[in-house]
């Protein structure tokens, strides 16, 4: 009853004021909500939160480098970086809440414990990618491209490439000046994209087995002049000598200095002598 005696002529006027306002403000509202319900059946809610941050999860830092490349700004690495070939890892018990909570989980295909955890945590494989893994430039970018595409973040993308493509040049020229097309090299064979790349004479390529004495023996008598091995799971050792240079590079970030991918690039120039 009190409230009805409040209510006097100019509280009634401020009452129709404040119905008024109410009633424009639902008109508003329904507005508002009928031009998102256009645009939701017109592009899609997928498009709509295409760039949406995702909760994404890598094999190594190799795969995770790519994917920061990419423009992943929620990213979890789960090899350790201070293993030499941490595509050995074997997952924990921690890894598999990682994975079980992560929107994406990315590998390369050839890490064995990502094809267990997959397993413990029942991923789907719509939360699944597989990227290849190369320190050949170009197909480096067309992978962190693929990446990019599947995050919904080609304009972080566009911005990461463009200093691939300066890296990139200044690799080329540098491997012009020093003449790579007339040094003949043995490679380690997941070095040889890179090496190829520079313009190197690939003579001879040897895998992550023991080299043979038949083996050494073939390799030099091709007579390499620079023997590129691979730092994380060398081979070539062996095949160090009098008159060959030998140069043991990387392709997993975080060691010798490096921290991303242009780093591995810059680095294993500098192992090359092209710096």
């Amino acid at each position: 009853m009190s409230s009805v005696k409040i209510t006097v002529p100019r509280t009634r006027t401020r009452t129709r004021t404040r119905t008024r306002t109410r009633t424009r403000a639902r008109v508003r509202f329904g507005a508002l909500v009928l031009g998102v319900t256009i645009l939701l059946s017109v592009v899609g809610f997928e498009d709509l939160h295409a760039g949406d941050d995702l909760r994404v999860v890598a094999s190594t830092s190799w795969v995770g480098a790519m994917v920061e490349a990419a423009g992943a700004s929620d990213l979890r690495v789960l090899a350790p970086v201070e293993l030499r070939h941490p595509a050995e890892y074997d997952f924990s018990p921690r890894d598999i809440g990682f994975a079980a909570e992560a929107d994406l989980l990315v590998w390369g295909g050839y890490e064995s414990f990502m094809r267990n955890l997959f397993d413990a945590a029942d991923i789907p494989d719509d939360r699944i990618l597989q990227v290849r893994t190369s320190n050949n430039p170009p197909l480096m970018a067309e992978a962190v491209e693929a990446i990019a595409e599947h995050l919904g973040t080609e304009d972080r993308f566009e911005n990461w490439k463009r200093r691939l493509n300066e890296v990139s040049s200044e690799l080329l020229a540098a491997a012009e000046d020093i003449g790579t097309a007339d040094i003949p090299v043995a490679v380690h064979q997941h070095q040889r994209g890179f090496a190829e790349w520079l313009g190197f004479t690939v003579v001879a390529e040897f895998g992550m087995d023991e080299l043979t004495a038949s083996r050494l023996r073939d390799i030099l008598a091709q007579e390499p002049q620079i023997i590129i091995d691979n730092w994380h799971v060398p081979s070539g050792e062996p095949l160090r000598g009098e008159g060959r240079e030998y140069a043991s590079l990387i392709n997993f970030p975080g060691t010798h200095g490096t921290a991303d991918l242009l780093d591995v690039l810059r680095h294993n120039a500098r192992e090359l002598g092209l710096f």
